[in-house]
């Protein structure tokens, strides 16, 4: 994305040099190369004194809310010290607590606990907690053993954050809880009680951007402060310009800075400083000097999701307003004005699509239109819900009679909402796309923007197409490699096979026992991983045996994503729970069961299913019998699932003479000490072996003897807990290739070695 927008950027400025001739543009460059060579040393590992272990602390609560698990998250601006008594300062510390006890921003709180590494994404795609922490520029993590409460603080602060509390109490009391937690998202940035149906909607029809202060929310500010100083107070434009930049700064105060709040008050300040000294303003001007100001304090956020949609949508914007400004030269019709709110919609929505895709794997078709509701009301709304706060802070029924109005309006975007997204393709699932292809499509927008009009343009506008065409199916049309992607989810297994043409296959969805259905890694991991993918569909599912590591990720999965078909062992398993779970689940999403055994094979005879035998019992009752041996073969190379077999059970279905060899091995039952049996390991005689268990499991998987076996027979061995994801590329020419999710190295490191390297 780094080097997408670089390159994107610089297309532009060499667009408004050459044209406006004019330097000044050049600060667009800057504020890109400057992210771009600063972004490594800020992500440095900030360890330098850090304490580690077990450590206790004194300090402030700066930020308070809740994860998914519906524990709480803390900011705490404090000092630490181990037991050896080495102190440091002034540390940010990420805390989440799991007492019962809650805490508030402005309570000053005493805590111990061991500080904890920042998470890595352990699969393509998945969130990065290192990234995002540090780019907030947090210096440690901790899971609080202890929290003791010691007062209050009397800080700046903290007196602005018991507002913010203040203000949140008033919203519960004149709103239902949905519209409550949208004004809260709305007019304090808090998203923590948006309810998740509600951010779903939002989200599937592009107007997810009005629950985020941006530069609507600062636009609307500024422009209910001007009015109100020069309408009603008679001020001139200066002193409304003045009092303006205070309240546009107070408010950014307020709420806390995120990017899109920093560069919506940074741009309406430089607008109203012209005014001041009676100078106009240029927006690129202004999107430069903002995007500056941002990636000076942290450039890491270059690489901010937030960061790169606010300023892509920006430009759309202003590209929009500029091509407006052509039209309303000419006559202006009745509806023109209809037109205009359509036309800067559009702009906005084609910058930020390739963004939103990256960063969500899908976009919004319906965006357009939905904006040209959601966005002339939503001064109306904010309006009114400042009047209602305000109101209500002083008589709460005055609060409520206001506060009617506000539902009103919200009731009107949920209903644009949903009948929006009822539109067939409203919402597209794109998957994330490499960065040629977002390279290729900011190309091809630039150019027609700028030269369709042109005689024979339509040339290079077509060659530029056909590129990205063969870059979006480059592996489809040329290449034609498989993949197979071992997940990390804990201790469990899941694997993704993906294939050239377009189709998925899951075997096994992992699954945290007790944890539950919709909260489990079916939906954290798994279904996220596929959407990266753009799976819309799976061809079909392999289900080993129905034990809940194995199962309740792959039927949360289920109810989200089509499925052609789920595949059991043909196995007489046990009535448990999780067995008439999922019967039932099964049966609700309407996915078609098929039971297979040994010999059974699909139709292209890629998969083959060498375990269960048909009509064999086992006296011990142990399900684990039953599991599946599925092999997976591409090009030539062959890929051997096992489950959880036991070493009987390998011993038995080497008596049957199956072909158990193969070049890729997921090694049974998470590389238990009774599993992979030194005779097995030596029929399969695997190229490499991926163990697939959870960091610090309690049933010490993998054990040291199985490892011992494994190197004496295997080329190399992988692991999920240590290694995260393991990704497997397979050829044509029945070669392999595999890469780790350890190995990985984020786009902006790797482009920096390579730079380094020449």
């Amino acid at each position: 994305m780094c080097l997408v927008s670089f390159i994107f950027i610089s297309v532009i400025i060499s667009r408004f040099v050459i044209k406006e001739k004019s330097a000044r543009y050049l600060l667009l460059l800057l504020f890109t190369v400057f992210g771009f060579l600063s972004a490594d040393y800020h992500l440095q590992p900030t360890d330098d004194g850090m304490l580690i272990g077990v450590v206790k602390g004194e300090g402030v609560i700066r930020e308070a809310g809740l994860t998914a698990s519906g524990n709480q998250k803390l900011t705490i601006l404090c000092d630490l010290e181990d037991t050896d008594g080495t102190a440091l300062q002034d540390v940010k510390l990420y805390a989440i607590w799991s007492g019962a006890d809650r805490y508030s921003v402005g309570e000053r709180v005493g805590f111990s606990g061991e500080l904890v590494p920042f998470y890595a994404p352990s699969y393509p795609g998945g969130y990065d907690e290192e990234l995002f922490l540090t780019t907030k520029g947090y210096d440690c993590k901790m899971y609080p053993e202890t929290i003791e409460y010691l007062g209050k603080d009397t800080f700046l602060f903290s007196v602005l954050a018991r507002g913010r509390a203040r203000l949140h109490s008033v919203l519960d009391s004149i709103l239902p809880a949905e519209e409550s937690g949208i004004m809260k998202a709305m007019l304090t940035g808090e998203k923590d009680d948006i309810p998740d149906d509600g951010y779903k909607l939002y989200t599937k029809a592009g107007v997810v951007h009005v629950l985020c202060i941006s530069g609507l929310h600062m636009s609307i500010l500024a422009m209910y402060v001007a009015v109100f100083v020069e309408k009603i107070l008679g001020q001139s434009r200066r002193t409304s310009a003045l009092v303006t930049m205070v309240a546009v700064l107070g408010f950014l105060l307020f709420i806390g800075p995120s990017p899109s709040a920093v560069r919506a008050a940074t741009m309406i300040c430089i607008v109203m400083l012209g005014r001041v000294f009676f100078r106009l303003s240029d927006r690129l001007n202004n999107i430069a000097a903002a995007a500056l100001l941002i990636l000076t304090i942290q450039p890491l956020y270059l690489f901010h999701a937030g960061f790169q949609l606010s300023f892509m949508t920006v430009i759309g914007i202003c590209i929009g307003i500029s091509k407006m400004e052509e039209k309303q030269k000419k006559h202006r019709g009745k509806l023109d004005w209809l037109k205009e709110s359509f036309l800067v919609s559009l702009y906005a929505s084609l910058f930020s699509y390739p963004i939103v895709a990256y960063h969500f794997y899908s976009v919004s078709t319906v965006s357009i239109l939905a904006n040209l509701v959601i966005v002339p009301l939503s001064g109306l709304l904010l309006g009114f819900g400042i009047l209602s706060a305000i109101l209500g802070l002083f008589w709460l029924p005055a609060g409520v009679f206001a506060a009617g109005s506000v539902y009103a309006i919200l009731r009107i975007f949920k209903i644009t909402c949903t009948l929006l997204i009822q539109l067939p393709f409203s919402y597209a699932l794109t998957g994330r796309p490499s960065g040629a292809v977002i390279l290729l499509y900011y190309l091809i927008l630039f150019w027609f923007i700028e030269f369709g009009k042109r005689k024979g343009s339509w040339k290079v506008g077509a060659a530029l197409s056909a590129a990205m065409f063969c870059a979006v199916f480059e592996n489809a049309l040329f290449r034609k490699e498989n993949s197979v992607t071992f997940l990390d989810v804990g201790q469990g297994d899941a694997a993704v096979i993906s294939t050239y043409d377009g189709k998925m296959y899951l075997i096994d969805g992992g699954g945290v026992y007790g944890r539950e259905f919709g909260e489990n890694v079916g939906k954290k991991i798994v279904l996220p991983y596929l959407e990266s993918l753009g799976a819309s569909k799976l061809e079909g599912v392999f289900l080993s045996h129905p034990d809940s590591d194995h199962m309740t990720g792959l039927l949360e999965v289920l109810e989200t994503i089509p499925t052609d078909g789920l595949y059991l062992s043909d196995f007489s398993f046990e009535e448990t729970e999780e067995l008439l779970l999922l019967k039932e689940k099964v049966e609700n999403f309407h996915v078609p069961l098929y039971t297979i055994k040994m010999s059974d094979m699909s139709e292209e005879k890629d998969f083959v299913c060498l375990y269960p035998i048909e009509d064999v019992a086992f006296r011990d009752g142990d399900d684990n019998h039953g599991s599946m041996v599925l092999k997976y073969t591409y090009g030539g190379t062959e890929v051997l699932f096992t489950g959880d077999i036991s070493a009987e059970d390998e011993r038995f279905l080497l008596e049957q003479g199956e072909d158990v060899s193969a070049d890729i091995l997921k090694v049974s039952h998470h590389g238990s000490k009774y599993s992979s049996d030194a005779a097995f390991l030596q029929a399969v005689s695997p190229k490499a072996a991926v163990i697939s268990c959870g960091a610090k499991n309690l049933y010490g998987h993998p054990h040291a003897d199985t490892l011992k076996r494994l190197e004496e027979t295997t080329g190399e061995i992988y692991r999920t807990d240590t290694d995260g994801a393991v990704l497997v590329t397979l050829k044509q020419d029945g070669t392999f290739e595999i890469e780790t999710m350890t190995e990985r190295k984020p786009l902006y490191e790797d482009l920096k070695e390579k730079l380094e390297k020449q």
